[in-house]
C-alpha cells in the first residue's frame, strides 16, 4: 500500500474551535497549578505527615484529577483544533 496524496481538510473555525482553544488554555493552567501543589506538598511534608492515609489519599486525588484534565486537553485538541486529514491510497 502506497500513500499517493495527503490532503489537509478545512481549517477548524467557528465558535467550537475558539471555545476548545480557550478551554485548553484554562485546563493547562489548572494542570500546572495542580502539579505545582503536588510537588510543594511532597517536598514540604514532614515524614510523619506524609505517611498518613489522608496525605496519600489527597495526593492520589490530585493525581487522578490531573490525569482527567490531561485527557480533556487531548480530547479538545483532537476534536476542536486538529485539522482533519484525508489520505488517498493506491493499491
Amino acid at each position: 500500500m502506497h500513500i499517493e496524496k495527503i490532503e489537509h481538510g478545512p481549517e477548524k473555525v467557528g465558535p467550537w474551535s475558539q471555545a476548545a482553544f480557550v478551554l485548553i488554555i484554562v485546563l493547562t493552567l489548572a494542570a500546572a497549578v495542580i502539579t505545582g501543589t503536588v510537588i510543594v506538598k511532597l517536598i514540604t511534608a514532614e515524614p510523619s505527615d506524609a505517611s498518613t492515609r489522608e496525605f496519600i489519599e489527597g495526593i492520589g486525588i490530585s493525581l487522578a484529577t490531573l490525569v482527567f484534565i490531561l485527557g480533556a486537553i487531548i480530547y479538545l485538541y483532537v476534536k476542536g483544533l486538529l485539522q482533519d486529514e484525508y489520505v488517498t491510497t493506491l493499491e
